[in-house]
């Protein structure tokens, strides 16, 4: 009997890369809750990228739930956008990460046999 097949390490990736999904998200509402929802026209164009970019990251953590593919490539596209932005970011508790899940959803889409008809 194996322990370990792909498709139950593929398992663990994804609720791992769940797990901390949710806490990003949930980092987020509590800084929304504390700092207020930002207002788009008092902002710098640099900033609405950001935002941009985080929001992307946001949706992105939703809709890998369900199509891992494009979720990935919406979290990886938004921090992308946002590293591009914000020149002196850096990879670390907070922004590591963003980057970990898009390619932990990444690796679940690849590495997940695709058939017809197949819904996840």
């Amino acid at each position: 009997m194996k322990v370990f097949t792909e498709r139950r390490m593929i398992t663990v990736v994804r609720w791992i890369a769940r797990v901390v999904g949710i806490a990003l998200l949930g980092l987020i509402v509590v800084i929304a809750i504390g700092e207020g929802v930002p207002n788009p026209l008092r902002m710098s164009f640099q900033e609405n990228l950001l935002g941009i970019g985080i929001l992307a990251m946001l949706i992105g953590q939703i809709v890998a739930w369900r199509w891992e593919g494009i979720g990935s490539l919406l979290i990886l596209g938004g921090f992308a956008l946002f590293v591009t932005v914000n020149h002196g970011v850096r990879l670390n508790v907070v922004f590591g990460p963003w980057l970990v899940t898009g390619l932990l959803y990444l690796v679940c889409w690849w590495r997940t046999p695709k058939t017809k008809g197949d819904n996840p």
